[in-house]
């Protein structure tokens, strides 16, 4: 089963989640349910575009998996993480050198 596979059947099953980056929450933990607007690999990347705004580009991913009712991405070399502010507006972006992305579903 490729990445974007499991990303899909994930998203599929769980609609969305909360970002956990390697340096912590995205947000306030759970307070938002990000749903998937796209995925593709190619050429040793994987892009990950959630809710039209955030983009997380993964070089060097080493695997994708379902932990419980979590997507978990990672051990990756390289991530640039890229977030539009909502409503438009500015470009925040962050690179980081290796970890792992955990989209955490919603409990209940």
């Amino acid at each position: 089963m490729t990445f974007v596979s499991v990303i899909n059947n994930w998203f599929d099953v769980e609609w969305g989640g909360s970002i956990v980056l390697p340096d912590g929450w995205f947000g306030r933990p759970y307070d938002n349910q990000h749903t998937l607007t796209s995925s593709e690999e190619s050429e040793g990347k994987m892009l990950l575009v959630l809710d039209d705004n955030l983009r997380l580009t993964f070089s060097g991913l080493a695997n994708v998996k379902i932990e419980g009712r979590n997507l978990v991405l990672g051990p990756f070399d390289n991530l640039i993480f890229e977030a539009i502010s909502y409503g438009g507006g500015t470009l925040e972006s962050k690179e980081y050198a290796g970890g792992v992305v955990k989209i955490i579903s919603a409990p209940g």
